[in-house]
């Protein structure tokens, strides 16, 4: 079972600058389910491809590329 999960955001600039994030059980469940992660038993994990996020996930969510 998943303790916890911490996102690191590295920030595109001259400092190397970089932000960590704790997130919620609620935000990682969001996250896992948006990416499409899948955790198999033999410690392997699935999740949708780039394709499949740019044409079915990121129209429905609004969000613009970076």
């Amino acid at each position: 079972m998943i303790e916890g999960v911490e996102l690191n955001i590295y920030l595109d600039d001259d400092d190397n600058n970089s932000v960590s994030l704790s997130l919620s059980p609620i935000q990682t469940e969001v996250i896992f389910k948006a990416l499409g992660l899948q955790f198999h038993q033999d410690n392997t994990c699935s999740h949708f491809s780039d394709q499949t996020l740019k044409k079915h996930i990121l129209p429905k969510i609004n969000f613009k590329e970076i």
